[in-house]
């Protein structure tokens, strides 16, 4: 029976010096009792086993910390937000110091869509910032593709050239320190001349808009290989080429 008590003694005490919490950037959480907060330090106790042990970590490497406010632990922060179920959050991010580096990518891609094949190069230059998950970069694109047969030969045309130019937005997300989401919008304006089968040419100005999704492989290193895999749709006025859906396939190298 004394071996019981001691034992839900020792729980009690295990729980009691578990109620606050310090979620570090990197997304370790400890479980603490927080003694002292000031300017750059939080101290705290925690238990290792049945020993009592004392601890201290800088803000700057915290992303936020919990304390029960019953325990009135002195605070000399003003970041501090009181929310229902009496517990004070402080965001510490803005302890983070900003850091920016230029990225560039040069890249070359093989399209395979439902009507028509194709291949482009691209230069992504874009600011990569620690306290931002989205970069947008600038881009330049030079492509070219062919129309699929089967597709082409349902128009009463023998041939179509085709010239255009897009603007838009292809934004990265980072998902992590090697891996981005992008997604891309743009807007096509272009002038294409038809042949049909009696050599009359004809002309033609279109629009249309395409969006991709994709997921980037970019290396966290200076130097090194990037690789990409993107769905694209398209929706044009064309007289040949209205709608198309396919895979784009890149690599490229970063610098």
């Amino acid at each position: 029976m004394r071996l019981i008590v001691l034992t839900l003694l020792s729980l009690i005490t295990l729980t009691s010096y578990s109620q606050d919490l310090i979620i570090l950037r990197n997304g370790e959480q400890i479980d603490c009792k927080i003694t002292k907060v000031d300017s750059v330090i939080i101290h705290y106790d925690f238990y290792k086993g049945e020993r009592k042990l004392s601890s201290y970590v800088a803000k700057d490497n915290i992303h936020s910390y919990k304390i029960n406010t019953s325990d009135n632990i002195p605070d000399n922060s003003s970041d501090v937000l009181q929310i229902p179920d009496n517990t004070v959050i402080i965001d510490t991010t803005k302890y983070v110091k900003e850091t920016n580096k230029w990225i560039n990518l040069i890249t070359y891609s093989q399209r395979y869509g439902l009507h028509a094949d194709g291949w482009s190069v691209q230069y992504y230059g874009y600011n990569l910032r620690n306290t931002s998950k989205w970069s947008i970069p600038i881009l330049f694109t030079i492509e070219g593709f062919t129309i699929h047969t089967d597709y082409f030969s349902q128009f009463d045309y023998q041939s179509v050239n085709m010239s255009y130019f897009m603007a838009g937005i292809s934004p990265f997300y980072k998902l992590n320190d090697n891996f981005f989401l992008n997604l891309s919008a743009n807007i096509i304006f272009g002038e294409e001349t038809l042949t049909d089968f009696y050599a009359t040419e004809s002309s033609n100005t279109f629009f249309g808009f395409s969006p991709s999704q994709g997921i980037y492989f970019i290396p966290k290193s200076k130097v090194g290989i990037t690789l990409g895999l993107s769905v694209y749709e398209k929706l044009l006025s064309s007289e040949v080429y209205k709608n198309d859906i396919g895979i784009k396939f890149e690599i490229g190298i970063k610098f």
